[in-house]
């Protein structure tokens, strides 16, 4: 399938968010949470309910608490020390393999703190996680993403958000999510949710199926060749691209 302005391969998307998806934001938090506020703290969130609902209920914190110690969390730089989840990497890795167009997303709020872009970008180069198409911060970034892709070229979302992923679901107008599996969305038992290895042994086969539906007429990768987004430039709408 070819692009009927450049010529050039047009190649299916997969979609991938960050925190949550690819490390382990909810731990982390905590983490913190409890040096800011100098005691222990409850770790039995399981999804059910947001987050910030559930810290100030079972950790006895108002919603002003919950606000201040975001703030310092964010501010202090903490998202370049997020542990990444086993098999992250390899995640991306497949995807690229594949020649799929690889976008990650996250509602980290870019316009309001000017550290986060530089953290983001720097917690995935720590992490071995430079090569991908584009990445969008936005609060509807699956929005924002079928602004910037045809809706018939995603083939998968991944996020560790069950209301994300009905909303991804919802936009596209089909199923395309998965819900990937952790110890804070463990109250989703549900049809789309997998484990991180479940969806790397899956994520090719549903590549390919979406090339054999729609044909590459020119039989390979686009050029052979990939750019690093970490070489490119941040536009005003909050994406990075190559």
């Amino acid at each position: 399938m070819l692009c009927s302005k450049c010529s050039e391969i047009v190649r299916p998307v997969v979609a991938v968010d960050i925190d949550g998806t690819l490390g382990d934001y909810h731990g982390h938090f905590i983490n913190f949470a409890e040096q800011y506020l100098g005691r222990e703290l409850r770790r039995d969130y399981t999804g059910a309910g947001s987050f910030r609902y559930w810290f100030g209920r079972y950790n006895f914190t108002s919603t002003e608490e919950f606000r201040a110690i975001k703030l310092a969390y964010r501010q202090g730089g903490l998202k370049r020390s997020m542990p990444v989840y086993d098999g992250a990497q390899e995640l991306l890795f497949t995807i690229i393999g594949a020649d799929a167009e690889l976008w990650l997303t996250t509602t980290r709020p870019y316009l309001s703190l000017d550290t986060v872009i530089p953290d983001t970008v720097e917690w995935l180069g720590r992490n071995g996680m430079t090569d991908y198409d584009g990445m969008l911060f936005d609060d509807d970034k699956y929005a924002k993403l079928l602004e910037r892709v045809d809706e018939r070229r995603i083939v998968c979302v991944i996020d560790d958000l069950d209301d994300m992923c009905d909303t991804a679901d919802s936009l596209i107008g089909r199923r395309v999510s998965t819900l990937i599996g952790t110890r804070w969305n463990e109250s989703h038992q549900n049809w789309r949710r997998s484990s991180m290895w479940q969806i790397i042994g899956s994520i090719e086969n549903v590549i390919n199926e979406w090339k054999e539906t729609y044909g590459d007429q020119n039989g390979g990768l686009r050029n052979g060749t990939r750019t690093s987004v970490a070489e490119g430039q941040l536009d005003l709408s909050g994406e990075v691209e190559c």
